[in-house]
């Protein structure tokens, strides 16, 4: 063989063995995404797909991929198959559940669900790996599990959380944020005939506390008929794995160890070891002798039940026979002294969460009494104002009147209070009766148009952003007119651009002659909100009221806004003087339109009283 022959050889075999490298390696961080499927369902059942916000009906066989969420309604259950019979899980009725992890990298499986309402069975069968996960997180702790059936509970309003164990063994942490940014982990461990109930993740540092012996009737009460009818046909299951957990303990305690698993179940003694053993064999049975005599599952429904378990069960003695159930012993597992202390620091936890919950109460009760004493005083203030808003309008009406009858002779002062008596109460007026030789008999009464307009709006920048603006009174087409008092209404920090408040800066429009007439001006309110009064009026002994037709500006009065405000009408008296009578004619105010001003924009609103 020739050198470049021997080369070639050699280069190919290079190649070959490089590419059967490639093809048989291992992928290194391969990640896959499973599903679950849903295997049985009854009811209102409906799917929410991640990411979206639709809701779907969901079927039988359908796909569940991460981040989906499962919802039943009312009497409805769901059972979901996770990942080829990794696990089954069953919702009971006005539950929700969300798939929120089901990976698998190299190899390695990893499951979570979150529950945030209802109640559930979970059967997960052994993980086969040694790195496989499976928990299921709720709003105040987190589950972890290898291998066994368990029950959660989740109350839908406070978030508490309920979860007892049927079969193996299960994790129970809760993680706690501290004030330097670290984080708390607290762990306890539950087995069979155990449960433990969480009202938050930071209830305390020790949750083996809040482990118990399970509480059949509290159980059969939460828990849906569709779970109850699941723990009772997974008896084989459940019993094979207590079983194994038995001999586990029994072995442990004949080579003379015992184990501390981190668990409150205390096993010491082949006698401590029987008792346990005694209520695992029966926890089925009474189970679902309790779910029959509390009527949650019917005499039809359990027998089903029973036959469903029995048919899974090869050994004749360890069939369920509802006549043949032993009650459960509570003391089984039970260690006296550590069971004592146990008590004595739950009391003491109980104790510090009345406590705070008493200072919450507290706390509350003293924020609703502040409040209240705000809105009474709020409501004070509201009714001062009001008094304050109706004296200065009295003012000004007694001021304007004053000023009107001290141009009348006294036949005609006479004649006024007539009107004036006669006019009391009233909201519209329609006719004058005159008394006096030039207008005798009745004449109708137009009331005139009444429009408001916004001009010279300029916005100044400083300390703070502020518009000022003239603001136009005109009035409309009208016979006569002797005084006119005006009430605007305005919402916003509008104030009064003059340099006195009480009457000078006014621009007097041309209806009135102020050498002929008394005017006056005043600004009630604060910064949210008020009102500005203006009232002019002639005087004289004869009959010289105006008369006009088109529009005419009865006044300007200039303000300024700091932001956005409105002015609005709020009433306009018209005073007619008719020969020796004068009669005052209201203004229907709800048919003008207010004007807007401030930063955003300013209105100039000129339509007038249809």
């Amino acid at each position: 063989m020739t050198k470049k022959s021997f080369l070639s050889v050699l280069l190919s075999f290079s190649l070959l063995f490089s590419l059967l490298s490639v093809l048989i390696v291992k992928p290194v961080d391969a990640k896959t995404v499973r599903v679950a499927l849903i295997s049985e369902l009854s009811g209102d059942v409906t799917v929410k797909k991640g990411g979206g916000s639709k809701v779907y009906d969901a079927y039988e066989n359908m796909s569940l991929n991460q981040g989906d969420t499962v919802y039943t309604g009312d009497d409805s259950s769901v059972t979901l198959n996770l990942s080829s019979g990794d696990a089954d899980v069953t919702l009971g009725d006005n539950a929700e559940l969300n798939v929120s992890d089901l990976n698998s990298s190299n190899g390695n499986k990893k499951s979570k669900l979150k529950v945030w309402a209802g109640s559930m069975w979970v059967k997960v069968k052994s993980l086969a790996g040694a790195d496989d996960e499976f928990e299921v997180e709720t709003p105040t702790a987190v589950m972890g599990v290898r291998g066994t059936q368990f029950y959660v509970f989740v109350d839908p309003v406070s978030g508490q959380t309920k979860m007892a164990v049927g079969s193996g063994r299960v994790s129970a942490s809760t993680v706690t944020s501290n004030s330097d940014d670290t984080q708390t982990t607290t762990i306890t461990y539950l087995n069979p005939t155990q449960q433990i109930t969480m009202d938050g993740r930071n209830e305390t540092d020790d949750l083996g506390l809040k482990v118990e012996f399970l509480d059949i009737d509290e159980f059969i009460k939460q828990a849906s008929p569709e779970i109850i009818k699941e723990l009772i046909q997974n008896k084989a299951e459940i019993d094979k794995e207590n079983a194994e957990f038995v001999e586990k303990k029994k072995k442990e305690l004949a080579d003379g160890k015992v184990v501390d698993d981190q668990t409150s179940l205390s096993i010491k003694s082949l006698s401590d070891l029987g008792k346990v053993s005694s209520n695992l064999e029966n926890l089925v049975g009474n189970i679902a002798k309790k779910a029959l005599d509390d009527k949650k599952l019917s005499k039809d429904e359990i027998d089903k039940a029973v036959k469903t378990a029995n048919d899974k069960i090869t050994d004749t003695t360890k069939k369920l026979d509802l006549n043949n159930v032993k009650p459960l012993d509570k003391t089984a597992g039970v260690d006296p002294d550590a069971e004592a202390k146990k008590q004595e620091a739950l009391k003491k936890l109980e104790e510090a969460k009345l406590k705070a919950k008493l200072e919450k109460e507290k706390a509350e009760e003293e924020a609703k009494k502040k409040l209240a004493d705000a809105l009474k005083k709020l409501e004070e203030e509201r009714k001062k104002l009001e008094e304050a808003k109706k004296a200065a309008e009295d003012k000004a009406k007694a001021e304007a009147e004053a000023k009107l009858k001290e141009a009348l002779s006294a036949k005609e002062k006479e004649e006024f209070e007539k009107a004036k008596s006669a006019n009391d109460g009233k909201t519209t007026t329609t006719t004058t009766t005159g008394t006096g030789n030039s207008n005798s008999g009745s004449s109708t009464v137009t009331p005139p148009s009444v429009s408001l307009n916004v001009r010279d709006a300029q916005t100044h920048e400083g300390e703070g952003t502020y518009t000022t603006f003239n603001l136009d009174v005109n009035l409309s087409d009208f016979t006569g007119i002797y005084g006119v008092e005006v009430h605007l209404l305005y919402t916003g920090d509008v104030y009064p651009d003059l340099s006195t408040v009480e009457g000078d800066g006014l621009e007097n429009g041309t209806i009135f002659d102020s050498s002929t007439s008394a005017d006056y001006f005043n600004h009630y309110g604060n910064y949210t909100s008020g009102e500005f009064i203006y009232a002019v009026t002639k005087y004289g002994t004869v009959d010289n009221t105006v008369a006009f037709t088109g529009a005419k500006k009865l006044v300007t009065i200039p303000l300024g806004v700091y932001g956005s405000g409105q002015v609005s009408v709020g009433k306009i008296v018209i005073v007619r003087k008719d020969g020796t009578v004068v009669t005052q004619i209201p203004i229907d105010v709800t048919k003008i339109l207010p004007v807007h001003v401030g930063s955003t924009s300013t209105s100039n609103t000129t339509v007038p009283q249809a």
